[in-house]
């Protein structure tokens, strides 16, 4: 499993050619790279950057056709990052919120930003930002797709400070308890509490787990 430096570039990788990019560094990339197929002469959706408000090393670079809604964003960003129990959502600051019928092409514009929370219990609060137009297709029929996202960022065991598999959730009070698969066995007796880290800004929360291998980013 590919995780990211100590450098705090925060790594990620691009969807098409699967080299690694930084955080900085991918948008530009995306513009290029050379694996993606012919650039349109006309604008064909946006591009937009999902990010943590608290946790930076989180980062989720997604583009979108002008038909596609914010709807089809949320499941996106439930798909791939938070859903843990069918919580409700929404975008939007309170008493601003935005419907998920509206067309995200027709909302946003380069340079504005939505935010979305999910949960409104344990929550995670993530920014949408529109970085710029875009003149690619989208693979097959989709209105949106994942086209780069970070590396597993590290997490180190507090108890031995080795590399880190596990959080329990109860020992965590303002920060998360990571566990390395030796320390894990010392939780035990808080079987149900001991989660598996995902690669998500949600991991540890409300039970969340990965849903499929840490090995595939898209």
């Amino acid at each position: 499993m590919k995780t990211q430096s100590q450098s705090k570039k925060f790594e990620g990788q691009c969807k098409f050619c699967s080299q690694e990019f930084s955080k900085r560094q991918i948008a530009g990339h995306l513009e290029e790279c050379g694996r993606r197929s012919i650039k349109a002469e006309t604008v064909l959706g946006l591009r937009l950057g999902i990010y943590d408000n608290f946790l930076k090393e989180f980062w989720l670079i997604v583009e979108t056709d002008k038909s596609a809604k914010f709807k089809d964003l949320d499941d996106l960003i439930r798909d791939v990052w938070v859903e843990c129990c069918g919580h409700l959502s929404s975008f939007g600051g309170y008493g601003s919120e935005v419907g998920k019928a509206r067309v995200i092409f027709d909302t946003l514009r380069p340079g504005s930003s939505i935010s979305y929370i999910y949960d409104f219990g344990s929550s995670t609060e993530l920014v949408v930002k529109a970085m710029g137009y875009t003149n690619y297709k989208l693979t097959g029929k989709k209105h949106i797709e994942s086209v780069a996202r970070n590396y597993m960022p590290l997490a180190h065991c507090v108890d031995c400070g080795t590399h880190a598999f596990s959080i329990c959730a109860e020992c965590g009070e303002e920060q998360l308890a990571f566990l390395c698969e030796k320390c894990v066995t010392k939780h035990e007796e808080k079987e149900h509490c001991v989660l598996e880290i995902a690669n998500s800004p949600r991991s540890g929360v409300c039970g969340y787990e990965p849903t499929g291998s840490l090995e595939k980013l898209f």
